[in-house]
C-alpha cells in the first residue's frame, strides 16, 4: 500500500529550544556573522531511512553555501552534539536528503549558510522520528524432518516491498549469526543442513526490501538437533 507523501513544518527554534531537545553546542567551521541569512521555515517529509528537506530559497549574493548539522537528541538538560554531515556548495538549492539513518528514532537536524569567510548563527532546529519498521514476519514451523535437517517454515509477508528474508541463528544462547537469504517474498521456507547433533539452536527470520530496509525480526523460535 502506497501512503500519501505530506510537507510537515516544524517550529523548534534555535534560540528558544525545548527541554525535551535541550541545547545544542556551537559551530565553528566559519567566523560568525549574525546579519548573514538563516535558514528557517524548513519542510520535511520523513520515510523509515530518509529524510527530505525544503527550505525557502537564499538570495543573499553573500552566501556561497548551506552546512547540514545532525544529532541524535540526548538526555535532558545534556548539550547536543551536532555534526556537519554535509556541504551543499550553492546557495540556489532549497532540497536535502539525508539517507544514512535508521528507522523508528529520532534525529535533530539544523542549517547553516556560509560566505568566503564567515557564517550565519545556526538556523531552524528541525526534530524529526522516521517511520517504523515493517511488521516481522511469522514463523509458521520450525521442525527436524529427518537427522541433521532443520525446516523452517514461515508466513509470507504480507507487504509487496519484502524482497527476500533473511536467515539467522543463534547457538544454545549466543550472538544471532547471518545463516542465509532466501530470494522472493512469496518463498516461505528455509532447510538448513549444517547443524551439530546434540546441540541447540533458534532460529528467526528477517524480511528485507529491496534498498536494505530490514523488518523487525520474527520471534524466535528454538530445537535441539537429535
Amino acid at each position: 500500500m502506497l501512503y500519501p507523501v505530506v510537507f510537515v513544518t516544524l517550529s523548534v527554534l534555535w534560540s528558544g529550544c525545548s527541554d525535551s531537545v535541550g541545547s545544542l553546542t556551537s559551530m565553528t567551521a566559519f567566523k560568525t556573522d549574525l546579519d548573514m541569512p538563516t535558514i528557517r521555515g524548513v519542510k520535511t517529509v520523513v520515510d523509515k531511512t530518509s529524510v527530505g528537506f525544503e527550505w525557502p530559497a537564499v538570495t543573499d549574493k553573500r552566501v556561497e553555501g548551506i552546512d547540514v548539522y545532525r544529532a541524535r537528541p540526548a538526555a535532558k538538560g545534556t548539550p547536543q552534539k551536532m555534526q556537519k554531515i554535509a556541504t551543499i556548495g550553492n546557495r540556489y538549492a532549497t532540497h536535502y536528503v539525508d539517507t544514512t539513518i535508521q528507522p523508528d528514532s529520532d534525529y535533530l537536524y539544523t542549517f547553516r549558510t556560509f560566505g568566503v569567510l564567515f557564517g550565519s548563527a545556526p538556523g531552524q532546529v528541525i526534530r524529526v522520528h522516521t517511520a517504523p519498521r515493517l511488521p516481522a514476519v511469522k514463523i509458521a514451523k520450525l521442525y527436524q524432518p529427518d537427522a541433521g535437517v532443520i525446516k523452517l517454515l514461515w508466513v509470507p509477508h504480507p507487504d509487496p516491498r519484502v524482497a527476500d528474508y533473511v536467515i539467522e541463528r543463534r547457538l544454545e544462547g549466543k550472538e544471532w549469526k547471518y545463516l542465509d537469504t532466501v530470494k522472493g517474498r512469496l518463498m516461505p521456507e528455509y532447510i538448513d543442513m549444517s547443524p551439530a547433533k546434540g546441540r541447540r539452536y533458534a532460529y528467526r527470520v528477517v524480511g528485507r526490501t529491496a534498498d536494505g530496509v530490514r523488518t523487525k525480526p520474527s520471534a524466535a523460535q528454538s530445537i535441539t538437533i537429535r
